[in-house]
Order: C-alpha cells, then structure tokens, then sequence
C-alpha cells in the first residue's frame, strides 16, 4: 500500500487530473514568486538599455545583458486599488490551487482520507475556485497595465504567462475531479 498502488487504483480521470494538477502547481509558484509579469523597456541616453520587471510582490531594474541590477523594490502594500486587488486575488487563487493538490493528493494516497469522495469534490471546488480567482487577477493586471503602459515598450512577461497556464490547468483539472466524484471515481483503500 504505497504511492503506486494509489495512484493505480484511482480512476483514470483523477489519475489524469493529478496530472495536470502537478503542472499546474508548478506553473502556479513560478508565475506567483517571480517578477516578471510585465516588462517595461527604458532605453538610457549612455546606450546601456534599462528593463524594469514587475511581479506581484516586487520590480528589478536591470541592464540589457542582465548582468547588474540596480535594485529591487518591493511592492506588497502598494496604495493602489488595481493592483491590492490582483495581489489579492492572487493569493487566493494560489493558496486554493495548493489546497485542491493537497485534497487530491490525501484522496488518493493518505489512509483515513484514500478513498473518500468529500475529499475528491472538495478538491475540484478549491481547483475551480483557484481558477476563478486567478482569471480575475490576471484579467484586472493585465487591462490595468495594457491601460498604463500600452502606447509605451513593454511586454507581458512569462509570469503572466505562467499565471494564465496555472489557471487553465487548473480548470480542467477541477472539471476532472468533479466528474469522476459524479461518476464514483474513487480509489481502492485495500
């Protein structure tokens, strides 16, 4: 009664949905700890190229080889209205995406909760939920800085990207789960 034997035993939608909930998870910390969800090009008058990142939490200025930085600063408690709100639904959407992997993984693996279907539904709706919220966050950063900056160089940065993978990923992985639990995709708790 190991991890293979959990992982064997479920039904071939939860095996597919931890799958992609796997990936998910991965996209989903990237995309939330790095800052580079949009990059802004300044070019300085001495020809030496500046980029600033901006993430959820913090901006890097950088030269064009990347090889000094000019700094960090932090943006968590930032007082505008916009940006409090992505930040918020991003940690809503992040922490609900660790949750719902969590839910699945005690489902299908740990002893008291292998098995049962309160834990494979609940981690569908946290997968879902974490969907949601991470679609209004990409959703409000990405109008708000397209409003901002659209006449000026900048480019959307593969944290966004990423932000936009994890929420998809874990879309399909919550409509998986709620499936199979409809279906009585359960696993065996030999």
């Amino acid at each position: 009664m190991g991890v293979k034997d959990g992982f064997m035993g479920a039904h071939i939608l939860i095996k597919i949905a931890f799958i992609i909930v796997l990936v998910a998870q991965l996209c989903n910390w990237i995309s939330f700890c790095t800052s580079s969800w949009y990059i802004v090009y300044n070019v300085v008058l001495n020809g030496n190229n500046k980029y600033t990142h901006f993430g959820l939490w913090r901006s890097c200025v950088r030269s064009e080889l990347f090889t000094t930085s000019d700094g960090c600063k932090m943006l968590d408690g930032a007082a505008s209205d916009w940006f409090a709100a992505t930040q918020a639904f991003a940690v809503f959407g992040f922490v609900l995406l660790n949750v719902g992997c969590l839910l699945l993984i005690l489902f299908m693996f740990y002893g008291s909760c292998k098995g049962k279907s309160e834990a494979m539904l609940a981690s569908g709706i946290c997968l879902i939920a974490s969907a949601v919220t991470w679609i209004l966050a990409v959703i409000i950063y990405g109008a708000k800085v397209d409003d901002l900056y659209g006449d000026n160089n900048f480019d959307f940065g593969f944290s966004f990207a990423l932000a936009i993978c994890a929420l998809i990923l874990a879309l399909v992985s919550g409509i998986l789960v709620v499936v199979a639990s409809k279906k009585g995709g359960s696993v065996s708790s030999k």
